[in-house]
């Protein structure tokens, strides 16, 4: 009888076991375009209720319900999933991360998209099937040197930051702000750098980079290369000590040009920009003088030879204190291939215009995409009326101060494509860009 029970008990057990088992899942929602999806584990965790405890080994990606490659990526080392790391897919509209709280024998392995290869200079990613190589050098700054068809250097130093300022100010003890500096991340001492195990969908870098010279600033990066052509940046620099900066700029250099000797600049029309302002115009009327405007379905985009100056107001820089929009890119209709940057949210410009000016905005000079804090005050500022005034000229009231604790983030999305004319090139950025800006997960 005994022996009975015994066995109705472990019945009844394992009954409810099968019982209770049951999964979780965590919506990912984009748009219709295929977008990089890039989450920590800690922020998974935040979306998992307290009586659920979750086996993440059972961890699978759905996509509008059909099962896709993902990765998890090791980024303490531990060999065991836990917080700092890094959950890795692409999806478009809707998608789901579910997991079980009870482990199965049942899991998909999918072969690696990438290899990577240490060299003398840092590393080279190749994805597996041959099309798509980039450069990682010591510092975690990316080099794309192939896409498709293409071998060439499509943009260089993906993730670079140039920073200036004050570095030995003592201003908040006798208003005094000392020397000024400036210097790229190039130039940082590296902290630590890790090339992740490439999976099915990308090959991550994470980098810790620390400057010599602005004592306490660091550049955190975190970088993804995507099979698809996707490179995500995740570019924060971070304070430790009080500092006046004039530059925080996150970048990329040379997208396309002088790779292709046609290459084209594009970007939706500016809603703000500094010249069109003085001369009491719109920057559309601005762009429209140069003959740079372009209608692709009866909106008008900015596009101009990548290497033209185009005529400045003043300074040297193409453009220059403008509003940071939706997207911009390099394009060669030559070579039908471009370097698109894409933002995942469109920046709100305040009235306000100090408010404006103390914050990011959008750069272009020497082929470089340039974004960021830019603080230097013209003095051509006080020779228009429309802008006279709005700014102090003087130099110590110039800089952005930042305290222990402080950081700067900038999230970019690189897309490298292919496009057969400029208005082609424009409607896939649109339509990537859009997905990109939809991307919510847990909502």
């Amino acid at each position: 009888m005994k022996k009975v029970l015994t066995v109705m008990t472990v019945l009844v057990v394992s009954l409810l076991s099968i019982a209770f088992a049951g999964t979780m899942s965590i919506p990912v929602t984009a748009g219709d375009v295929e977008v990089p999806v890039v989450v920590q584990m800690a922020t998974l965790l935040d979306h998992v209720s307290e009586d659920f405890e979750p086996d993440w080994s059972t961890m699978k990606v759905l996509n509008n319900g059909k099962e896709i490659p993902f990765q998890v990526e090791d980024v303490d080392g531990n060999n065991r999933i836990s917080g700092p790391d890094y959950v890795v897919f692409i999806g478009s509209g809707k998608c789901e991360i579910v997991v079980s709280d009870e482990a199965s024998a049942k899991t998909t392995v999918y072969p690696k998209a990438f290899t990577a290869i240490k060299t003398d200079n840092g590393w080279t990613i190749k994805s597996t099937d041959n099309n798509f190589e980039v450069a990682v050098n010591d510092h975690g700054l990316v080099q794309v040197t192939q896409f498709g068809d293409v071998k060439a250097k499509l943009v260089d130093e993906v993730g670079i930051a140039r920073v200036s300022g004050w570095y030995n100010s003592t201003f908040y003890v006798d208003g005094k702000l000392g020397d000024h500096y400036e210097e790229t991340s190039s130039a940082f001492r590296v902290v630590s750098i890790k090339v992740l195990e490439p999976g099915p969908v990308a090959a991550g870098i994470v980098a810790t980079l620390k400057s010599e010279k602005f004592n306490g600033l660091t550049q955190q990066l975190v970088t993804h290369i995507f099979k698809n052509g996707d490179i995500l940046v995740d570019n924060t620099i971070a304070f430790e000590n009080y500092a006046d900066m004039m530059k925080i700029q996150s970048m990329a250099t040379r997208p396309i040009a002088p790779a292709f000797d046609d290459v084209v600049h594009m970007l939706p029309v500016f809603r703000r920009l500094v010249w069109a302002d003085q001369l009491n115009i719109t920057p559309y009327e601005y762009w429209l003088q140069r003959d740079a405007i372009t209608m692709v379905n009866n909106v008008p985009y900015i596009v101009f030879p990548a290497s033209n100056s185009m005529k400045p107001l003043w300074w040297g820089a193409t453009y220059i204190f403008a509003s940071m929009e939706k997207w911009r890119s390099n394009f060669s209709p030559k070579g039908k291939i471009g370097v698109a940057e894409i933002l995942p949210e469109v920046p709100v410009i305040p009235a306000d215009y100090k408010k404006w000016l103390d914050d990011n905005t959008w750069v272009y000079e020497s082929l470089e995409f340039r974004d960021g804090i830019f603080k230097w005050m013209p003095g051509e500022f006080d020779a228009y009326p429309s802008t006279t005034g709005v700014y102090s000229m003087k130099t110590e009231d110039m800089p952005n101060k930042y305290k222990a604790g402080d950081k700067i983030e900038f999230l970019r999305l690189y897309n490298i494509y292919s496009a057969n004319s400029v208005q082609d090139a424009i409607q896939l950025i649109e339509n990537k860009s859009a997905s990109f800006r939809s991307l919510k997960i847990g909502e």
